[in-house]
């Protein structure tokens, strides 16, 4: 890093209204969690379903049939970090993949 001019390797949301097209259920339950959202991208989403399945009084059904999924997105969404962290933007974006799988298949067995 120089005196001026930071170089990172960072993870973002290039355009945050896709979320909504591409998991419509999950953005609306993500962002109802009373949480502060200074973001809307895809890590700050998975974020508060984290906090959601932890904090929020969800149904048993909600909790059975997502609760997995949920805390899966968490594990990837701590892995990128954890491999940005490293300079492994390579890995990073092989799990950015996964996590994007994840986040279909919860979309698809979303329980109300």
């Amino acid at each position: 890093m120089g005196k001026a001019l930071q170089i990172r390797v960072s993870a973002v949301t290039w355009d945050e209204d896709l979320l909504e097209k591409l998991w419509p259920r999950l953005t609306e339950l993500a962002f109802s969690v009373p949480i502060l959202h200074e973001k809307r991208g895809v890590l700050e989403m998975v974020r508060a379903l984290d906090e959601g399945l932890t904090f929020m009084d969800w149904s048993a059904a909600r909790r059975q049939n997502m609760g997995a999924g949920i805390r899966e997105a968490a594990r990837l969404r701590t892995a990128i970090g954890a491999a940005l962290a490293d300079w492994d933007p390579r890995t990073a974006n092989r799990l950015s993949d996964e996590l994007e799988d994840v986040l279909d298949d919860l979309e698809k067995s979303f329980v109300a």
